[in-house]
């Protein structure tokens, strides 16, 4: 990979980081979201989320069909609401004969497949009461295994993180508390996986919990890109208080140094909300931190371990009480745009035209929500599956909000990522794309929004590029990367990591019956397309001849049986 100079290496050079992108980018245009929960089914009012800065949301697709489905807190009977995606972005309540819990002050929510059966379980934080883990037993089935998992935490629950921070290939949890709210003193926790279903609370060992700080949001990021999980903390009182955010940095074997000194991260707010995401296109992933009117922070990542301020120059600042808030390309012109919810304001989308200072363009698009006064928390996913993506919002005493992105121009690709070992969906994935001369990033991540959840699949705009021109994947801990050339856009590609190329059963190995399916795909019409990633063994975005014999020779090797001719050509 290359990606040229990064523009965030001087304060002056970050004001226009747009270079040769003539011809690639999407033509600006007027564009909306339309507010539609509703009509979509999505009857669901959020009530008391003001007595606990917001109630959560979460975007994940909890049925394995392709789709995100929703899930809400904060109805005034405590009722935790479970919503089916149908496959065209209209939602079923599924809520009775589910399992989820009623709760008088649920907090955040996330998801992640914790014992890697290959469904996305549900974690829930409380405010003062037991947390809940709850265990995906299909058929939108829930039971609460918090107990005897040991992660039933009785603090002051706000956002919760999942990543595999000691590389055993497990996720393991981090539940944000609020320490000392509500007198209730019970400190963060870094809950690891022991992969029997059970965890161990071992972040006071690690001094990772930050002490007594009261802590809103947590993020599991690899800011060094070294293919291990740092972490940083997110604490409330910063801006006039004597906390600040901290910055871990994991060592690789398990244990952590605090460098948010050095590395410039420590952003004296009030911290509300981490967005995590390449904001100039130089490879290295940034952050913006929400905070109280005093104005909200960007630090963009220098690649060199340090972090430089760079609000004022991104017209980034907002000064109004912010809360969640993410990094997306909403627009699909390959450049990324800012998302952020407040209170007694306005939400707002600063939008990236490849020179600084960013434009804030959410009254245009519908999606400010004006007459709203309190939003805490949202979510990002593609509910109705046209390839951009949806927001959804939980404002205080309103239903919760469904804005359907109506993008109309610009290519797009999604990457559903297939993990390693047992960390099945890939959590902690990076993935740099090309198009023509240009390099997006992404990481995945699975909680580290504000109390949220987003859509697990990765989302590229690719302006009017018909391709990605060249995919390179690192897989955490690892170190496995693949580099996948001409995948085409408007689809959503599964990416497979080598060990499971040629395996289309997923039974483990590659034998005769594989090799079969092959040859019917390659030859069964002739159209790479998605389905056929799993054959793709040369990464080059077709099946042919030369992935034929790949798997011929896996599968022919392992039953002793000869590789068979086919009087095809190509």
């Amino acid at each position: 990979m290359h990606y040229g100079t990064g523009s965030s290496r001087t304060g002056v050079l970050c004001v226009a980081f747009a270079i040769g992108i003539a011809g690639v980018l999407a033509p600006a245009r007027a564009q909306t979201f339309s507010e539609e929960a509703v009509s979509r089914g999505v009857v669901y009012v959020v009530s008391n989320s003001p007595t606990q800065d917001g109630a959560g949301i979460g975007l994940a697709d909890l049925d394995n069909d392709g789709d995100p489905d929703l899930i809400t807190l904060g109805a005034s009977n405590g009722s935790v609401g479970l919503w089916e995606n149908d496959g065209t972005g209209h939602f079923v309540n599924r809520t009775a004969g589910s399992g989820m819990p009623t709760l008088a002050r649920p907090s955040g929510v996330s998801a992640a497949d914790f014992d890697n059966d290959g469904d996305l379980d549900v974690h829930i934080s409380v405010h003062n009461t037991a947390d809940y883990l709850m265990r995906n037993d299909g058929g939108f089935k829930f039971v609460n295994v918090a107990a005897q998992a040991g992660v039933g935490s009785t603090g002051v629950g706000y956002g919760c993180a999942w990543g595999d921070y000691d590389g055993d290939g497990w996720v393991d949890l981090y539940v944000s508390n609020r320490t000392t709210a509500d007198n209730n003193f019970a400190k963060n926790h870094l809950y690891r996986n022991n992969g029997d279903g059970t965890f161990t609370d071992v972040g006071e060992a690690l001094g990772v919990v930050d002490g007594n700080a009261p802590t809103l949001v947590t993020a599991f990021l690899d800011y060094d890109r070294d293919g291990d999980a740092d972490i940083y903390v997110g604490n409330d009182k910063g801006a006039i208080g004597p906390w600040m955010n901290r910055l871990y940095r994991n060592e690789g074997d398990g244990t952590f140094t605090d460098v948010t000194v050095s590395s410039g991260t420590g952003a004296d707010v009030d911290c509300m909300g981490i967005a995590w995401g390449d904001f100039d296109r130089n490879g290295w992933m940034d952050i913006y931190v929400t905070n109280l009117p005093y104005g909200n922070c960007l630090l963009m990542n220098q690649g060199d371990g340090t972090f430089l301020d760079q609000t004022t120059v991104a017209g980034v600042g907002s000064f109004v009480l912010g809360w969640g808030t993410q990094f997306l390309d909403y627009d699909h012109d390959m450049l990324m745009d800012l998302f952020l919810v407040n209170t007694n304001a306005p939400s707002r989308m600063y939008r990236s035209e490849g020179v600084f200072p960013c434009v804030d363009t959410a009254p245009a698009l519908g999606i400010a929500d004006a007459g709203v006064s309190h939003t805490f928390t949202f979510a990002l996913g593609d509910i109705d599956l046209d390839g951009d993506l949806d927001i959804v919002t939980a404002p205080s005493f309103n239903n919760v909000r469904v804005f359907i992105n109506n993008a109309s121009d610009g290519n797009w690709a999604k990457l559903r990522v297939v993990g390693q070992g047992n960390n099945g969906f890939g959590v902690g994935t990076i993935l740099d794309a090309r198009v023509g001369a240009i390099w997006q990033c992404r990481e995945l991540q699975m909680g580290n929004n504000y109390k949220a959840q987003n859509d697990h699949l990765q989302h590229f705009g690719l302006g009017e590029a018909t391709q990605i021109d060249e995919l390179v994947v690192s897989w955490p801990t690892t170190g496995t990367t693949r580099t996948l050339t001409g995948y085409a856009a408007n689809q959503t590609w599964t990416i497979y990591p080598p060990e499971r190329l040629g395996d289309a059963d997923a039974d483990g190995d590659v034998d005769p019956h594989d090799y079969r399916q092959a040859v019917l795909a390659c030859f069964g019409g002739g159209v790479f397309a998605p389905g056929c990633e799993v054959f793709d063994m040369d990464g080059d975005g077709d099946l042919d001849l030369d992935d034929l014999h790949a798997i011929g020779e896996l599968a022919f090797k392992l039953s002793n049986r000869r590789l068979p001719g086919y009087p095809i050509g190509g």
